[in-house]
């Protein structure tokens, strides 16, 4: 009595267990059958560099990436003349402007938090130097006297930001250059504007500038490289020196392998120091950094490559909201370092 009972029991436990398992399969047959959303893809040109934008969307939302795109295009851009960057910076009062506002107070914060290493004051610097909108130096002659010059008009802390009314205007008689920022941002408003239309999966990537979220089109993570620091102008040189898997956060990579040129012998990077009113000369070859928010990563990228890998190290210890992955020089060969919550991996 007692075997068959037991017998019974196992038997009971088998058709359980059979049960079970034909559930499991007609569910995962059931997920399969649901229609899986398209992804869709745009690219083309914005802020002088190139945009490639992946999304899940069932039909394609053209217009509401132009018009992000075009906001922030007529917002920070250095070189529309009716930006509100521009009109400001020419000493004019402007209607109330959202996305300048917000980019400008983060400039403040990152500015502080990096001890005058981000300062979106620099642009006569960058202009010197050829990366504005006056065009390359010709020669290096007089150069260190002009940033004499210059250096006491640099720095956000002459700057005042005022609002009154619905209008705004630029106090303390500089003028700021959001190019080590925009491309960040740009990420940011479109990835906003792509939520807001429903999506839940999408990279959106601007020079190199990335925020993703939710899944690829194959289901898992996004995979994002970041290139060897290399010098090539042209940009034809993409070889990968890390592949990061991301998703919901944002990153950043900063370095002067591919924006520079020569005169008299001479490299001209792109990246000036805001303290010194000179090229940033450090060990740092590329300084990625991965945050919640594009323009935080855009930033604080720009930020590490001035300091130089010991500097940008101790702050990533410091800031455990953001994750870094430098890529800098000792003793004439190429090292790497990543750093996650405050750990050096």
């Amino acid at each position: 009595m007692k075997n068959r009972f037991i017998k019974n029991l196992f038997s009971l436990k088998s058709l359980i267990s059979l049960i079970l398992i034909a559930l499991c399969i007609l569910l995962l047959l059931f997920e399969g059958c649901k229609p899986v959303r398209d992804y869709q893809k745009k690219e083309g040109l914005i802020f002088g560099t190139i945009y490639h934008i992946t999304y899940d969307a069932e039909q394609p939302l053209d217009s509401v990436i132009e018009a992000a795109l075009r906001s922030v295009d007529e917002s920070l851009s250095l070189f529309n003349d009716h930006s509100t960057l521009v009109r400001l910076n020419n000493g004019d009062t402007v209607d109330f402007d959202e996305l300048y506002t917000e980019v400008f107070f983060v400039g403040h914060i990152v500015n502080y938090d990096t001890e005058g290493c981000f300062d979106m004051t620099v642009a006569p610097l960058v202009n010197l130097y050829g990366f504005g909108t006056e065009g390359r130096m010709q020669d290096t002659c007089g150069v260190a006297a002009k940033v004499d010059s210059i250096i006491q008009f640099v720095g956000m802390d002459k700057c005042t930001l005022r609002t009154e009314n619905g209008k705004m205007w630029l106090e303390g008689g500089v003028k700021l250059d959001a190019a080590a920022i925009a491309k960040g941002y740009g990420c940011d408003v479109v990835a906003k504007a792509l939520a807001n239309n429903g999506c839940k999966n999408y990279c959106v990537e601007i020079g190199g500038e990335v925020v993703v979220k939710g899944l690829s089109p194959r289901g898992d993570k996004w995979r994002i490289g970041v290139n060897k620091p290399e010098e090539d102008t042209t940009c034809m040189n993409a070889e990968i020196e890390k592949v990061m898997e991301l998703t919901d956060c944002a990153m950043a990579t900063s370095g002067n392998y591919r924006n520079f040129y020569e005169v008299d012998k001479t490299k001209v990077g792109h990246t000036v120091d805001p303290r010194t009113g000179k090229l940033a000369k450090t060990d740092m070859l590329s300084a990625t950094i991965i945050a919640d928010r594009c323009i935080v990563a855009d930033a604080w990228a720009t930020a590490c490559m001035v300091a130089g890998v010991r500097q940008a190290t101790e702050w990533m210890m410091n800031h455990q909201e953001l994750s870094a992955f430098f890529i800098y020089e000792e003793n004439g060969e190429m090292k790497t370092i990543t750093i996650t919550k405050g750990k050096k991996e």
